[in-house]
Formats: C-alpha cells, structure tokens, sequence
C-alpha cells in the first residue's frame, strides 16, 4: 500500500512550498544512490521521496492529492479531503486538579476549515486568498479536556477529532494534550504513592501520641505509638493518589520527625536534666569500653 506523500517527506499536511522543498532535499541527499551504492532499500526510499516531491512539489498536483487522495477516479471525487495532522499542546495541572481530575479549557492553535471559501479553497472559481486555495487556515480556538484524576507529569490525553482539519472538508486529526503537574509544597509524590513528612514533639515520640495528618483529599489520624524515634515511617493505606485505572487508590508514607525544643527556662532546663538522670542513654554507656581504641 502506498504511504501517504506527507508522511514520506515527514511533514505536515499543511506545510508550505518551502518546507516541503527543504524536506524534499534533506532526504534526498541523506537517500541518494549516489551515496547508497549498494542500498537496493536506500534506492527504493529515494524513489518514494523523488515521487512524493513531484506531486506535493507541484501546486495543482498537491491540491487533486489534498482532495481525492493518490487516485483521482469517479468515485473519489464524492469523498472529503484526507485527514488533518494530530496536533499537540501541553497543560499545566496543580496537584489538587491530578486528586480529583478535571477538566480543562485550552486554547488551541490549530487549522479549521476556511469560513471564506467554505472549506473548498476557492472564491467565484479564483484560488481563496484567505487560505491560499488549502481550505484551511490556523486560528486559536478553545477545546475543553476531560482530565482524568492520577495522571503525572508526561501523560499524554489523546482528545479525538480536536486536531487540524483536513484540507478541502477532510476530518480533523486528534489534539495530543501533554500533561505537567506542578510540585507540591507538603507532598511528594512516587507514581500513585504519596510521601510526606510531618513534625512531632519529644513528648508525643515518647507517650504515643494521635495526631491528624494532610492527605491529598482530606485529613488522616495518624497512631504514633511510643518510643517512636525520628525517621520512622508510616503508611496509611488507600490516602495516596487514584491509579489512573481507577480501581485503586495508592498509599501515603508519613516520615516522622522529632522536633527538639529549644529555648529553654531556667525551670524547664531543670526538669529536663531530672528526666536525663533518670533515662540515661545505655547505648552510649556501652560504647564507654571502646575510649581509647578499639578492643
């Protein structure tokens, strides 16, 4: 099956003259026998390139070509035009839009169907100098986009028949949106887990403690049991972000850290050196043996 001429030169199907003579040329040099010797398949590109060029090369060609595809017969001339190029934007999500999901109005730069000549190219038999005979012309245009929840920076959402419209009334090609998700200043998020890091007092790491704790949707309660040191983590299951599949929800992890006071009064200070001389370090009484080198 014979591939589409834009695709073979690699570019779009509303390209200008000189970006298709400048494609037409690259390939060219990159494919030419002269340089392939031995290719039989550089040859046969080379061929492929050369007949693409001659017919989007040559204006009256590339329009019969637009309009009615590689064969122009009887029946072709009831279809529409081929279709338009895919085009692709990027959207910029805060993190609380990727917890519930949303939707999003973007102004799109795209070609739609040239209201001065009807999409036909033509005005009163002469060449549409709106569209310069395409039948499209690049305008901004708004398009709403269902944000699924759980997407992460680099997601592609593909919006069906968003994209260009095809020359001479051809259907439109799909709008490619790209997604960036702007980092949060509490949570850190690993794929639909969810990391953060929370301060606790001296004394709630000694008792125990329950504390409530930010989740992407809501507030937790956090159980801290006692004897709880800093660095520890803890997860609450289901509190991450929803798997883009939608059946589950990830989890977060909740690093604890230990929070030492400072500041001290005079009556504080005492009671802190009562509570030192009652929970003296063991560990660091244990290590007393090795003062003086190793044993």
């Amino acid at each position: 099956m014979r591939r589409d001429y834009y695709a073979v030169l690699g570019v779009a199907a509303t390209a200008g003259p000189r970006e298709v003579r400048r494609a037409y040329q690259r390939l060219a040099r990159q494919y030419s026998p002269d340089v392939n010797f031995w290719d039989e398949r550089a040859r046969e590109l080379f061929d492929e390139i050369a007949e693409a060029f001659r017919v989007l090369g040559d204006p009256a060609a590339r329009q019969m070509y637009d309009q009615f595809g590689p064969v122009a017969g009887a029946d072709d001339a009831l279809g529409a035009g081929r279709r338009g190029d895919d085009v692709h934007a990027v959207v910029e999500l805060s993190f609380a839009e990727v917890v519930r999901g949303t939707r999003v109005r973007m102004d799109v730069q795209r070609f739609s169907p040239c209201a001065e000549c009807a999409a036909s190219g033509s005005v009163e038999g002469r060449r549409c100098a709106m569209c310069l005979g395409r039948g499209v012309r690049r305008v901004v245009e708004p398009v709403d986009v269902a944000v699924p929840a759980g997407v992460d920076s680099g997601a592609q959402i593909r919006v069906v028949g968003e994209g260009d419209a095809g020359p001479f009334g051809g259907p439109r090609g799909d709008l490619i949106v790209s997604t960036r998700v702007q980092e949060h200043p509490f949570f850190h998020r690993k794929g639909d887990s969810v990391h953060c890091e929370m301060p606790i007092s001296v004394w709630e790491a000694l008792l125990g403690a329950r504390i409530r704790v930010p989740t992407p949707s809501g507030e937790a309660v956090l159980v801290v049991p006692p004897g709880t040191t800093g660095g520890q983590v803890f997860r609450l299951r289901g509190q991450g972000l929803p798997k883009l599949t939608g059946e589950s929800t990830g989890d977060l992890y909740v690093t604890v850290r230990v929070e030492v006071p400072t500041g001290l009064d005079a009556r504080t200070h005492e009671l802190v050196r009562q509570l030192e001389r009652l929970m003296p370090i063991e560990t660091r009484t244990a290590l007393a043996r090795y003062r003086g080198g190793a044993q």
